[in-house]
């Protein structure tokens, strides 16, 4: 079975599995590739069938349970849907076993979205946001899906800007106004929209006044902020040219 990346798609999955018995295997479209031996299908959304399997999962799997399956279906791992579709099958025949970390297949899927939740925390602190006329422009290049997960953060604290936050990878944006945010796909998004300002210029000035340079320590600093985030922080690409 193919897919959007879509709790909706995911939960579309579900619904085949049990209804048409189909196997638990499940892809990304953008991440399948095809060969001369399987023969996909595109999910298609049903309201009726999508609402029924969300009943039964709110109704049967506790809350620290759907949060997993929500940030390890975002993780970037081109098996993680079949993972995840495997393991809310697993949770519907037992759901008291949800969290059995002696399981295999649940570890495998705990580990997936620790990864994402982990990327989400940290991106909170990592993005850095430049002035364009009225509203505020970001980007980043995450790893993982997590754009869903940061917008909420983003658009409580600064519920009075407008802002928009590219992943530039999976060419999506967040956009914000007035504290409510919609995840908007296939943007393509000017460069000259993200140059540096005066905002830009703080960050790092104020990098630079709290640096020793005597007690620096580039492994920290890395264990901190990986290196694969430095191109979208300002007050570090200035500090390592």
């Amino acid at each position: 079975m193919l897919f959007d990346g879509s709790m909706e798609g995911l939960l579309m999955a579900v619904y085949h599995v049990y209804v048409d018995k189909e196997d638990p295997i499940l892809y990304r479209e953008k991440d399948y590739v095809r060969n001369l031996i399987d023969e996909p299908w595109m999910l298609s959304y049903e309201e009726e069938a999508f609402q029924r399997v969300k009943r039964s999962m709110e109704a049967k799997f506790d809350v620290e349970t759907l949060t997993l399956i929500s940030y390890a279906l975002n993780h970037k791992d081109p098996s993680a849907p079949s993972l995840v579709l495997r393991y809310i099958i697993s949770c519907f025949r037992n759901p008291k076993n949800a969290h059995n970390y002696q399981d295999e297949l649940i570890m495998k899927v705990t580990k997936l979205s620790r990864q994402v939740s982990l990327e989400s925390h940290r991106f909170k602190g990592f993005i850095r946001f430049s002035l364009v006329g009225s509203v505020y422009m970001a980007q980043i290049d995450p790893d993982h899906d997590i754009l869903s997960f940061v917008a909420p953060h983003f658009a409580e604290r600064y519920g009075d800007m407008n802002f928009i936050i590219y992943d530039e990878h999976r060419k999506e944006a967040i956009l914000s106004r007035n504290g409510k945010w919609t995840l908007k796909k296939d943007i393509l998004i000017d460069k000259k929209l993200l140059k540096e300002d005066s905002n830009i210029e703080k960050w790092q000035q104020y990098f630079t006044h709290i640096t020793i340079a005597s007690r620096m320590n580039r492994k920290v600093q890395k264990r901190s902020m990986p290196g694969r985030y430095w191109k979208n922080l300002p007050e570090i690409k200035k500090n390592i040219t």
